[in-house]
């Protein structure tokens, strides 16, 4: 006979049931994922991980609002069923997610509500981290596998390492295989997915700044070439290299 659920003493270990993990869904305060029945704790993320995760959906949600997409953002608390079906629930969360207005308008009580309709997932997901090592990249790509498995709706995907100016951007090829293709530090386009859309990279640099990387002087930075200002190296290059150095 199993034992009683005891939401004060939870054993990571252990392998719970789909009525038990919506229990525990219900009731948990820590954020946490659903893997094949096993519970994921997903700590905190520190003040610059998190504004740079807003500043993204900030801008994204801008591009959804002027563009009339009239799509649904969420981040690192609004969870998807990756899993392939409603019985074997994979519930993941990514840092930030995409659905398209066509997909969300069509979902049923149970689908907007819990976990138990028929599964649906973005077109598009973001994974904000800092990649010290292959290891961790190696677990950023075997997620990046969970949310482009089989029967999902993800399309493209990226990977922003904001510590070390790395862009990484997923997609499947023409052979159906993820492919992780590694970007300039630079604004990216969000191609026929995201069409229009540009996530600008200086407020991420500007939020990164404010961390450690604030200069001694507060002095303006002045254009050679007109009468722009910058209050930071990284705008003034994006300037110099937008209106006068592709000349």
């Amino acid at each position: 006979m199993k034992k009683k659920l005891d939401l004060n003493n939870l054993d990571l270990n252990c392998t719970y049931t789909d009525e038990e993990l919506d229990i525990i869904s219900k009731n948990l305060t820590v954020h946490t994922n659903f893997e094949n029945g096993r519970l994921i704790p997903i700590p905190q993320n520190p003040i610059v991980k998190e504004a740079i995760i807003q500043e993204i959906s900030r801008q994204l949600g801008n591009w959804n609002i002027q563009t009339g997409q009239n799509g649904i953002i969420t981040t690192s608390q609004g969870g998807f069923n990756f899993g392939p079906s409603n019985r074997q629930k994979n519930i993941l969360a990514p840092d930030i997610a995409f659905t398209p207005e066509e997909t969300y308008i069509e979902l049923d009580e149970d689908q907007l509500w819990s976990f138990d309709g028929q599964c649906f997932t973005p077109e598009f997901v973001v994974v904000v981290a800092v990649v010290t090592s292959d290891e961790i990249l190696k677990e950023i790509d075997n997620r990046m596998n969970n949310y482009f498995g089989v029967g999902t709706s993800v399309k493209l995907g990226w990977l922003i390492d904001p510590k070390n100016s790395i862009i990484c951007v997923y997609e499947k090829n023409g052979e159906n295989r993820l492919v992780r293709r590694k970007c300039e530090w630079e604004d990216l386009d969000g191609g026929d997915i995201l069409p229009d859309f540009i996530l600008d990279i200086s407020r991420i640099d500007s939020i990164m700044l404010l961390d450690n990387d604030v200069d001694e002087d507060d002095n303006e930075r002045e254009c050679p070439y007109c009468d722009f200002s910058f209050d930071n190296v990284h705008s003034m290059m994006k300037h110099l290299k937008k209106w006068h150095l592709d000349d």
